[in-house]
């Protein structure tokens, strides 16, 4: 069974917790980074998602250069 569809935050909470988040790294560096939460963590992951950052997974290996493959 598939659980229904569930709102963690609205759009401006996301944002909100994903800027406090960068603001502990950007003020105190590694020590921030082991201040923020885990929800501060999530939503930042989550901007850079939707903006587009993170890894690319390529649907095909990429090419060798070698043609008799």
């Amino acid at each position: 069974m598939i659980a229904p569809e569930v709102t963690r935050w609205t759009c401006d909470e996301m944002i909100r917790l994903a800027a406090s988040g960068v603001v502990k790294v950007d003020r105190l560096g590694p020590r921030g980074a082991t201040l923020c939460s885990m929800d501060e963590v999530t939503a930042m992951a989550a901007v850079c998602a939707l903006v587009g950052v993170g890894a690319n997974m390529p649907s095909t290996p990429p090419a060798t250069g070698d043609d008799n493959v």
